[in-house]
């Protein structure tokens, strides 16, 4: 069944999109470059000072593959329609979509997906480049079947990205201000997901803590998965849980949205 008109009109605005601002997109990518470099000498300084082959579990061979690949997969599943989501809650520009034969929830998710197909063709070919290098410079084994199951979670962590950041931007409809909330939440968000460093670093308590919560299974379980550090049973249970966490927070943020219109039409006349 091909897409109905409306859905893939949406889904060319976010193609489109990037094509348009892809020297941003590219400069983007290129400016990965100085946090890799600040991981490569921090990582550097703390093998030195420890006199140890193995900090945290990891090589410093492999810290650095992770550091690069965190960053990759933080910026290919990264969001900032949430800004876009409070300025039309704020300004009314949600008002014609009342009215549009497709919701404002279709037109954003088909938007951000139009948008990650092209960043998604892009950086995953960058990483598998950045792959294929780690492996001949670091020793930074990668089999196929790691690489295929890669492929497969990548998708899954991009909707739940999308439905953790949909949720979080019904704020709006209370708060008129929201976008230092955003920040911070990133901020929160990359930490606790892995994309700065690898969760092993924390305490166990910590870790704990932080691979109940679903922020993992958008970067530190795709690259621990790439990584060859998890079972076959391990990958199966992760790609359980981030189904669940994407329903989860699909319910959600449909009680968070419909509370929130309710408010927002009586608010709008």
């Amino acid at each position: 069944m091909l897409m109905p008109s409306k859905y893939l009109k949406s889904f060319s605005l976010g193609v489109q999109k990037v094509l348009e601002y892809r020297t941003n997109f590219f400069l983007s990518l290129f400016s990965c470059i100085f946090p890799i470099i600040i991981q490569f000498f921090f990582w550097k300084a703390v093998f030195a000072s420890s006199n140890q082959s193995m900090v945290f579990g990891y090589s410093y061979n492999q810290l650095i593959a992770y550091s690069i690949l965190a960053i990759l997969m933080t910026k290919l599943i990264g969001t900032g329609f949430q800004f876009e989501i409070a300025r039309d809650i704020k300004d009314g520009g949600l008002n014609k979509y009342l009215i549009k034969p497709i919701g404002y929830f279709a037109y954003r998710i088909c938007c951000f997906l139009g948008e990650k197909l092209i960043e998604m063709v892009a950086i995953l070919s960058i990483s598998m480049v950045v792959v294929w290098v780690l492996n001949l410079w670091l020793g930074f084994p990668v089999q196929g079947q790691q690489v295929l199951l890669f492929f497969c979670v990548v998708p899954f962590s991009l909707l739940l990205n999308f439905f953790i950041y949909y949720s979080l931007s019904a704020i709006a409809f209370w708060f008129i201000e929201s976008n230092g909330a955003f920040k911070t939440f990133g901020l929160l968000a990359t930490i606790a997901s892995g994309g700065l460093f690898p969760l092993d670093v924390y305490s166990l308590g910590m870790q704990k803590i932080l691979l109940m919560l679903p922020f993992n299974y958008v970067v530190y379980f795709p690259i621990q998965l790439l990584s060859g550090k998890l079972s076959m049973e391990q990958i199966g249970q992760g790609l359980v849980m981030q189904i669940m966490w994407i329903a989860v927070f699909a319910v959600l943020s449909g009680i968070l949205w419909n509370t929130g219109m309710k408010k927002y039409v009586a608010v709008g006349g």
